[in-house]
C-alpha cells in the first residue's frame, strides 16, 4: 500500500507495519517533498504514533534544509499526541503510545524550537499552534507577543491559540468584534480543529499553506476520528 492509498484508508484499516513504513519515509533523505508531506501527516495518527515517530517528526522540525511546508506539517502532526497525553494523563500507561518522560521531552523541544530565532517564522507559527494543545506557562507570553506584533498572520495565529490558553477573554472579544467569524469557533474532531468559518477569503488564502489546507487549524484530517490508543496493534 502506497502513501496516497494509505491516506484514503481509515486509520483503523491500515495494515500491519504501517508505522515502520512511515518511519522509513521520514528518515530517508531521498524521500520526495510530496511523500514527506504525506508521511508526516499520517505519522501523527494515534493508531501508529509512538516515540520513534515523535522523534522523527521533531528531527524534521529541527532541519533547516527541509521545506517549510514539510516542517510545518510535522509540527501539526504532533497535535493528536499532545492533546491525548495532556487530557488523558499518565495514570494508565497502557493507554498511551508514549511515556510521560517522552511527552515532557516533546514539549521542551517545541519550546526551544519556537524560541530559536533561526527557525523560519512560518515554522514557528505552526509550532505555537500545535504546542498550545498541551498548554504550558510560556504560551501566555508567546500569544501576547504574537497578538501585539502588528503582523496580521501572527495575530491570526494568536487568536487561534487563545482557544487553548486561559486569560485571553478580553482579546478574544476584541477579535470577535473586529471580524465576526474570526477563528474562535471551530470543529473539534479527534483532537484536531477545523477551519474557522466566516474568515475572509483573502486573509484565509494568505494564512493557508500552498496546498490549500488549513495547516494552522489541523484541518487536514479533521473529519476523521482518532480511535483510542488501545486500538493500536503492537506491530504497527
Amino acid at each position: 500500500m502506497n502513501l496516497r492509498t494509505l491516506k484514503d484508508t481509515p486509520p483503523w484499516d491500515w495494515p500491519e507495519g504501517t508505522g515502520k513504513m512511515l518511519l522509513d519515509f521520514l528518515r530517508d533523505d531521498r524521500t520526495s517533498e510530496s511523500d514527506l508531506l504525506f508521511a508526516a501527516e499520517l505519522a501523527g495518527d494515534l493508531t501508529v504514533i509512538n516515540e520513534e515517530l515523535v522523534e522523527a517528526l521533531l528531527s524534521i522540525l529541527r532541519r533547516g534544509d527541509r521545506p517549510e511546508r514539510v516542517r510545518g506539517k510535522a509540527a501539526i502532526s504532533l497535535v493528536p499526541i499532545l492533546e491525548h497525553a495532556d487530557t488523558q494523563g499518565f495514570e494508565d500507561a497502557d493507554d498511551l503510545p508514549i511515556t510521560e518522560r517522552a511527552f515532557h521531552r516533546l514539549q521542551e523541544s517545541l519550546r526551544k524550537l519556537y524560541r530559536d530565532a533561526n527557525v523560519r517564522e512560518e515554522v514557528r507559527r505552526r509550532i505555537l499552534e500545535a504546542s498550545v494543545r498541551a498548554p504550558q506557562d510560556w504560551h501566555e507570553d508567546a500569544i501576547r507577543a504574537a497578538y501585539s506584533s502588528g503582523d496580521e498572520v501572527w495575530r491570526l495565529t494568536a487568536v487561534f491559540c487563545m482557544r487553548f490558553v486561559r486569560g485571553f477573554e478580553e482579546q478574544s472579544l476584541e477579535a470577535r468584534h473586529r471580524e465576526p467569524g474570526y477563528p474562535l469557533r471551530g470543529r473539534r474532531c479527534g483532537g484536531q480543529l477545523g477551519t474557522g468559518r466566516g474568515l475572509a477569503a483573502g486573509r484565509r488564502a494568505r494564512h493557508l499553506g500552498e496546498d490549500g489546507q488549513a495547516a494552522a487549524f489541523g484541518g487536514d484530517r479533521s473529519d476523521r476520528e482518532y480511535p483510542s490508543a488501545r486500538s493500536r496493534t503492537d506491530a504497527r
